[in-house]
């Protein structure tokens, strides 16, 4: 790889970066049922990334079978209906800045259930990043010092959904990594998020959520950004970066998201956090890093995008 492709590869990691850190502080613009705006956003997103997908499935000569489109459909339920619908729900009711860290720390759940699922094994230094980590955690929601506050619908509550949405989307992580390894991630990417995106069109009708949304500039634009950028071109560009970097270099990437959706959020929507939650989230990052870096080298694979 020449220096010009890598430094594009970087740059193509940190631009995704940056745009799904935009996420949680946006949606606090957008008054649209949590329900709605994540099924029309992965609903967009699967469309946009749908022709990188198929143009992947011609140049692999490995084709899914129907078992495999199955499992993408059961893998995107878990990410969309489940995971991300948590993330959004936990924005609804109370920090964006918060449930931006607690689904960065996604990572700690990653390393659990690749353990008990995958039984891949943690060394020592990569067990102590972890419970440092942890604790960090544990230091976010005790630094808290607005529960109660009327500027929040519900920050116990978002502490919860937030949480869920970490662990959730950690279990989605440790099940699509075969899949991954065997189709590429712009395909089982864009295959799950538009299966899990009708199925969430599916509940929010029997549940009685609002499957439209007036059709506004504000709406229109939101759904451009979510559906088009976030979800869709933001993953390709990743992807595209990662493909070059590799998973371990591009995954370190991730560890930004939670200080730039704090510094944004402090900037657009004027949240402070604690002293002791800056602290959390220097112990978060740093621990997570620490298992990250120390985490034993996989064997080599072909990697596919």
């Amino acid at each position: 790889m020449n220096m010009r492709s890598r430094s594009l590869s970087h740059l193509f990691c940190f631009l995704a970066i940056l745009t799904w850190s935009t996420h949680e502080i946006l949606s606090k613009f957008v008054h649209l049922s949590p329900y709605t705006l994540t099924a029309w956003r992965f609903f967009i997103g699967g469309l946009v990334i749908l022709p990188f997908a198929l143009k992947a499935l011609r140049d692999n000569p490995q084709k899914p079978r129907l078992k495999d489109l199955a499992l993408m459909a059961l893998l995107g339920i878990l990410n969309v209906c489940i995971s991300m619908l948590l993330l959004q729900v936990s924005v609804h009711y109370g920090k964006a800045s918060i449930s931006a860290v607690l689904v960065s720390s996604n990572p700690l759940f990653v390393s659990v259930f690749a353990m008990l699922i995958l039984r891949e094994k943690l060394s020592l230094p990569q067990i102590l990043g972890l419970i440092v980590a942890s604790v960090g955690i544990i230091l976010l929601i005790f630094g808290e010092v607005d529960f109660g506050a009327d500027k929040y619908l519900n920050l116990p509550l978002s502490f919860v959904y937030g949480l869920g949405a970490s662990l959730s989307f950690g279990l989605y992580l440790v099940l699509t990594k075969k899949t991954v390894e065997k189709h590429g991630n712009v395909v089982t990417n864009g295959f799950s998020f538009f299966f899990g995106a009708i199925v969430l069109f599916v509940i929010n009708a029997i549940i009685g959520e609002p499957l439209g949304f007036e059709l506004t500039l504000v709406n229109a634009g939101a759904m451009f950004w979510f559906g088009v950028i976030i979800s869709g071109l933001s993953y390709v560009l990743f992807f595209e970066g990662a493909k070059l970097l590799g998973a371990g270099t591009s995954s370190m990437y991730f560890f930004l998201k939670p200080v730039l959706a704090s510094l944004l959020a402090l900037i657009v929507l004027s949240e402070k956090l604690a002293p002791l939650q800056l602290i959390a989230i220097a112990v978060i990052v740093g621990g997570l890093t620490l298992s990250r870096v120390l985490k034993p080298a996989p064997s080599p694979r072909k990697s596919r995008a």
